[in-house]
């Protein structure tokens, strides 16, 4: 355990070495350089047909995705800068983190005031194997926080889902939720639909089962009671957006349960 531990070590600073560049990664706190996936996903997209550009997406910075040390994606970071900023230490909390992000994981156990857990239904390794339609091994408000990241798309039926988030949540507490958002108006779901490839053409991935525009994210969310507060580049800056290599459009889901 201690040599595997030292190994990883040698090589998170050999990549900090490699991939050395002017953009700041706040989950493993090195100067790095953020990869693209341009090329790779939008070549993929463009071979299914879907109707949209990359940049049409409304936070996804594919020309600086990954953090090339840690692995943290743009999203990671922006989760990051919300909880340096408003879940400040000091506090004991409660939270739940459905399909971590190994990366945004270990920012969160290494901080002493949040008793982290992570959930899912698939992934491997997790605390708890939960379907989030139907999270009965949680007593209502259960937690102060949760993060809930690119989990709704997958979901057959989205309602169900936002009215477990809401009820495990303790009253005056918030969350994080965050799906991929096209253009307005471009909405459209069908948990029916299992070709891969009409998945992939009409929800932008093979798993998908809806695409949401922002207006419907917003209006299902608040439809199950939470309040719901749209941060963005004014709330965190333009030049702290672009240190971290999170495109200036992007937009953080933050809910509230009165």
């Amino acid at each position: 355990m201690v040599i595997q531990s030292v190994r990883q070590d040698v090589s998170r600073r050999l990549r900090q070495v490699i991939y050395a560049g002017r953009g700041h990664c706040n989950l493993c706190g090195s100067r790095v350089r953020f990869s693209r996936i341009s090329r790779d996903l939008g070549g993929t997209l463009s071979n299914y047909r879907f109707p949209y550009s990359l940049d049409q997406f409304e936070t996804l910075n594919h020309r600086g995705y990954l953090c090339l040390v840690c692995g943290a994606s743009d999203r990671d970071r922006l989760y990051a800068l919300y909880l340096e900023r408003f879940l400040p230490a000091g506090l004991t909390r409660r939270v739940l983190d459905f399909a971590p992000s190994e990366p945004l994981s270990e920012y969160l156990r290494g901080r002493g005031d949040l008793e982290h857990r992570t959930a899912d239904l698939m992934m491997p390794g997790v605390d708890d194997v939960v379907d989030i339609t139907d999270m009965a091994i949680y007593a209502d408000g259960s937690f102060d926080f949760f993060i809930c990241s690119h989990v709704l798309e997958h979901v057959s039926d989205d309602s169900l889902a936002i009215a477990e988030l809401y009820r495990v949540l303790s009253p005056g507490c918030s969350g994080i939720v965050m799906v991929p958002i096209a253009p307005d108006g471009t909405f459209d779901e069908d948990p029916n639909v299992s070709d891969e490839a009409e998945r992939w053409r009409r929800f932008a991935q093979g798993d998908h089962v809806r695409l949401y525009d922002r207006a419907t994210l917003l209006a299902r969310l608040q439809r199950a009671g939470f309040e719901v507060s749209s941060l963005d580049v004014n709330t965190f800056g333009g030049d702290c957006f672009a240190a971290h290599g999170i495109a200036p459009g992007s937009v953080l889901y933050v809910v509230r349960r009165p």
